[in-house]
């Protein structure tokens, strides 16, 4: 984050360190202008920070979403349901929600493309990753 302030991003809220004696948690943080060219957006943050950069058009925000080695979880938030599908389709990344928090359900398919995730980790996706597919194929004489 320090980074990322010194390249021009602006902390509106968060940043600090709480909860000293009881072990030291990171606050949630919210840091506006940032630009495609920082770490912060190029890098994968394990943290509770949300840089955020503003876009023209949808067109530039997919195109800046898939411009990454990683290609985890992304998440769309509008009220219009045809970008929303348009963006599924075009997004490079395993998974996609849609006005909703980051959770997949149980049932699902936990998925990643590029270098993020390890493949479907839940449910009988989960089950198949244990398994091998063998084939084998005999004519008679």
């Amino acid at each position: 984050m320090r980074k990322a302030t010194e390249e021009g991003a602006r902390i509106v809220t968060g940043s600090n360190v709480t909860g000293q004696g009881k072990g030291h948690h990171f606050e949630p943080t919210l840091m506006v202008g940032a630009t495609a060219a920082m770490e912060i957006m190029c890098r994968e943050t394990f943290g509770p920070v949300l840089p955020i950069q503003a876009v023209k058009n949808l067109d530039e925000a997919i195109a800046l979403a898939n411009d990454t080695e990683y290609g985890l979880t992304s998440s769309i938030y509008t009220n219009n349901i045809n970008s929303a599908l348009r963006a599924c389709r075009e997004l490079k990344f395993g998974e996609i929600y849609i006005n909703r928090e980051n959770f997949e359900a149980m049932q699902g398919f936990h998925a990643g493309r590029k270098n993020s995730g390890i493949g479907g980790s839940d449910g009988k996706h989960g089950l198949y990753e244990f398994t091998e597919t063998h084939v084998i194929y005999i004519q008679g004489q």
